[in-house]
């Protein structure tokens, strides 16, 4: 079948029941250390993860070798959590809060997977909104407990340092290792406990490269509806696409298009745009050039491309510019920031998701600095192969 990320083998109930008696053990083990530890430095009072942390190599950075806030994962335990609920929905704290953007959540939710793989609780993530309408999983009761989730206050540690920008080309940030880990372990800590279960909202960066056991769990969360599936390759079909065979341009022109607060765009931006775009357009062209000589092909192959923006009005003043590049018209929305959701609109967003998702890779422009966790998550979480490059929309 052509669209499918499930993979049977991950979080079936037989893995289940195999990842219980594996925390078992590994709760057993973290408690002789953490004993011992206790004994060696009462002063603490915490298990020894600051050295672990710090001898890591794995970890995204430490150029200045800071040293890590000591933080105590039993604290959690103690409080009888054994499964962390990462929870995405338009409000919280009782409609004080905001939720943010799409990619914002698979982000966090790679954090909490990481967190949760490496001390052993159970993670899920939720859906508490009409986004689960076109998925494929669902959570049973979830109506039951809604006062619950309702009270469920954000994690605001994002872990965000600075900006990494190298000529232009948005880089994974810098971030902070130091804090990070001390304010989650508290967090969770000071939650309230329905039935060994903890309700988050967290966003940070996740520490380490994401593993292919996160990125197959998500693939099975994101697993969309028959019915998205079938308009996803309508839209390929009609588009004269295949899977895995076209590029995408990705342009986020800012919150204010999404929400559509603005529809004007200025001279410089456009402009720097068309300069980018066409000497990628300019460069594959050239090469598919030279590959065609080179293998003696008869048929002068050529690279198609599919543009994708927050706005349907970019979409259309850069189809006058390169009438080769395939576009499809349709409301969106930003699915955090208080937007009110519109199910059609809802479903349009991640129908543009799930097509950045059967690219062969994407090239992402953004007015922000930080680029478009949108793309840049979707490509991480199905390896495409993903480059993007800051342009000021002002």
């Amino acid at each position: 079948m052509l669209f499918t990320y499930k993979n049977p083998n991950v979080y079936d109930k037989k893995y289940a029941i195999l990842k219980e008696l594996e925390v078992e053990k590994k709760v057993q083990k973290d408690n002789e250390k953490y004993i011992k530890y206790s004994l060696l430095k009462k002063e603490y009072n915490k298990i020894s993860d600051v050295e672990t942390i710090m001898k890591e190599s794995k970890m995204r950075e430490n150029p200045n070798n800071e040293e890590i806030i000591p933080y105590n994962v039993e604290k959690i335990r103690k409080k009888g959590v054994k499964v962390i609920y990462n929870v995405y929905q338009s409000k919280y704290s009782n409609g004080k809060v905001n939720g943010t953007g799409f990619g914002d959540f698979i982000r966090g939710s790679y954090f909490l997977l990481e967190f949760c793989e490496k001390y052993g609780f159970i993670p899920k993530i939720v859906f508490n909104n009409c986004v689960s309408k076109f998925l494929q999983t669902k959570v049973n009761n979830i109506d039951k407990i809604q006062d619950v989730l309702a009270n469920i206050e954000m994690f605001h540690n994002n872990n965000f340092k600075e900006f990494n920008i190298k000529d232009n080309c948005i880089l994974y940030p810098k971030i902070d290792l130091v804090h990070i880990m001390a304010d989650f372990v508290d967090y969770v800590t000071k939650l309230y406990v329905y039935n060994g279960k903890a309700f988050i909202y967290c966003i940070p960066y996740p520490l380490n490269t994401i593993s292919e056991n996160s990125k197959s769990y998500m693939r099975m969360i994101l697993e969309p509806t028959n019915e998205i599936k079938e308009d996803v390759n309508q839209y390929l079909k009609k588009n004269g696409l295949n899977y895995k065979e076209y590029s995408v341009f990705h342009i986020r022109s800012g919150d204010n298009y999404l929400k559509e607060e603005n529809k004007k765009f200025y001279i410089d931006y456009l402009t720097k745009l068309k300069i980018e775009i066409k000497y990628i357009l300019r460069t594959n062209q050239q090469t598919n050039a030279q590959t065609n000589a080179q293998t003696n092909a008869q048929t002068n192959a050529q690279t198609k491309y599919l543009l994708i923006a927050d706005n349907n009005e970019i979409k259309i003043l850069l189809k006058k510019e390169f009438p080769e590049m395939k576009i499809i018209l349709k409301e969106i929305t930003h699915l955090g920031e208080g937007v009110m959701l519109e199910e059609e609109k809802v479903k349009h967003t991640l129908i543009d998701f799930y097509l950045l998702s059967f690219a062969n890779n994407i090239i992402s422009f953004s007015c922000n600095q930080h680029g478009s966790g949108f793309s840049y998550w979707c490509a991480v979480t199905f390896d495409i192969p993903y480059v993007s490059k800051y342009i000021n929309s002002m």
